[in-house]
């Protein structure tokens, strides 16, 4: 299942293209815009500018090599009846369906390698401020997003049409992970409630932790491993009640 999925990222050349091509554009649009929007201020919400900068490029490369393709696969074997054979594997489906993600992670990491110079020349990039604490909030903060990918993945069981859902949960994830607009700037109720949402270790996090607007990661990672633990045994409860919903007649 990982070769699958790495393979698969390799496969759409005309996808690969526009992919990297869309990211050099959101990198340099957003850093025209905060570029003009800090003017000759110093800093704002503890970031300076060029911090600012680097936060959001590394935040957009973070997001787009991570992004998750598993939620469409899910919905079209689903749609199509072809779920059956992904059940009638030894390996359990979650298992199968993380595998699948890794490599297809991969493979878009692959991908991505030639494209991050451009992306860097554009926008802005620092010397790492704690390199290590950076990779494990990116790690842990990965683990997250498949999860979050593979539980809302599983709506498909009941609904068969989950297309408007994914839209939404897109839409939600990539705002509150801090890729447009950092979570420092959030004000009142939306700062609180971003707090309590896991998207923020899927972008945030990670970027702040880079270029050091998050000095102490051990806070970070405990609350992660805890969003991790929690969401691992939801989608166990959750996949115990999908699986008894599948019912396939000639697809």
């Amino acid at each position: 299942m990982t070769r699958i999925g790495f393979r698969l990222a390799l496969a759409y050349r005309g996808d690969i293209i526009m992919t990297c091509v869309s990211l050099v554009a959101q990198v340099f649009l957003l850093r025209m815009i905060w570029t003009s929007v800090y003017g000759s201020r110093p800093a704002a919400a503890g970031l300076t500018l060029d911090a600012l900068l680097a936060y959001l490029t590394l935040a957009n490369l973070q997001s787009f090599a991570t992004q998750t393709l598993v939620s469409r696969t899910i919905h079209h074997r689903i749609r199509t009846g072809t779920v059956f054979f992904d059940l009638a594997r030894p390996v359990g489906y979650l298992r199968q369906m993380a595998a699948f993600q890794v490599g297809n992670t991969l493979g878009g990491l692959l991908l991505l390698a030639p494209v991050v110079p451009v992306v860097l020349l554009v926008g802005s990039i620092t010397v790492p401020v704690n390199g290590p604490g950076y990779v494990i909030t990116l790690v842990l903060g990965y683990v997250i997003a498949v999860q979050l990918a593979l539980l809302i993945s599983l709506i498909g069981f009941w609904l068969m049409e989950t297309g408007a859902i994914h839209l939404l949960y897109r839409l939600v994830s990539q705002f509150f992970a801090g890729t447009m607009v950092p979570l420092a700037f959030f004000p009142g109720f939306l700062g609180a409630l971003a707090e309590i949402l896991p998207f923020q270790y899927t972008g945030y996090v990670p970027a702040a932790v880079y270029v050091g607007h998050i000095s102490d990661v051990s806070g970070p990672v405990t609350v992660e491993l805890a969003w991790i633990a929690g969401l691992w045994c939801l989608l166990a409860l959750t996949w115990s009640r999908a699986c008894r919903r599948v019912v396939i007649q000639g697809g």
